[in-house]
């Protein structure tokens, strides 16, 4: 961030070409809010923006969600902080106040068109900075009204320092990264959620080497909230999809076709998952079809 993003905003500034609205691109959730904190701090001179009364952070894992929702935009409901509210304050230190949004490529279309207009004019002194690792999830009028910024992965040999560091076997590193879709998460989550996708990658491979195996990486989320579990199986099913990619490059022609067949049926019951259908709902269908799609070609992957 110092040597990159930050170095391009400080130049915007000295050339009076701030923008309303930034949106910072990356892979690694830690880093983007690490990189948001630091514009914060450039902004408001300050080397604690955390504790800067102008500075307001909406995060969906602190608000308990998957992502922010309108009522996080919109003023709805009376107790819960959203953008409408906090713009009802004027910066009381200084020029500038600023409002972080994590995770926007999360928040739905209804909650990303509600800040549209926010986006695009906001009051006097206000820089909305949003993060994201999937700009293609983000309404194109949203993007339109922001300055995107990219802010790198580690570099490969830190990446390695630091996964050899926390713990991580040479074979187990890359599992995580394909079973996350990047580099740098597998060093970011918790050591409890590391080692259950390395065992749901145990079971998978098991299956994946006698797909008359049970197929227990296939069983619904149990315990928890039901939100808690729709996020754990989104997790699951996320990693099983990397998992099958990887495997493209040793299938046989009629293994790939094999495989498509389970890819789809990973996809529309991630878009299930994402639609509110009950978990064990969507984890029983899928269990189902997959053990149909096993019957049929009767044969090994």
């Amino acid at each position: 961030m110092r040597n990159s993003t930050l170095k391009r905003v400080q130049l915007e500034k000295k050339r009076n070409r701030i923008a309303d609205a930034y949106l910072l691109l990356g892979t690694s959730k830690s880093r983007l809010r690490t990189a948001t904190h630091e514009m914060a701090a450039f902004f408001l001179e300050t080397p604690s923006p955390q504790e800067h009364p102008d500075y307001a952070v909406l995060d969906p894992e602190a608000l308990g969600t998957h992502g922010l929702k309108v009522e996080h935009i919109a003023h709805r409901k009376e107790g819960v902080e959203s953008v409408e509210s906090l713009l009802r304050f004027r910066p009381s230190e200084g020029r500038h106040r600023i409002i972080a949004l994590f995770d926007t490529d999360r928040m739905g279309a209804d909650a990303q068109a509600a800040l549209l207009k926010t986006a695009e004019e906001p009051p006097e002194g206000t820089i909305l900075i949003l993060t994201a690792h999937d700009s293609a999830l983000l309404l194109p009028a949203l993007l339109s009204r922001c300055r995107t910024h990219r802010v790198p992965a580690l570099p490969l040999e830190e990446q390695l320092r630091r996964a050899t560091a926390s713990g991580l076997e040479d074979s187990e590193y890359p599992i995580l990264q394909a079973a996350l879709g990047d580099s740098d998460s597998p060093l970011e989550i918790s050591s409890t959620e590391r080692d259950a996708l390395l065992e749901h990658h145990k079971a998978f491979q098991a299956w994946i080497e006698d797909p008359t195996c049970p197929m227990s990486w296939l069983l619904a989320p149990e315990g928890g909230k039901i939100a808690e579990q729709r996020t754990e199986g989104m997790r699951r099913l996320s990693a099983i999809l990397g998992w099958m990619v990887q495997l493209y490059p040793q299938l046989s022609p009629e293994a790939s076709f094999q495989i498509d067949s389970f890819v789809k049926l990973h996809l529309d019951a991630l878009a299930d998952l994402r639609g509110q259908v009950t978990p064990n709902v969507v984890f029983e269908d899928l269990l189902g079809q997959c053990q149909s799609i096993v019957n049929h070609y009767g044969q090994k992957v």
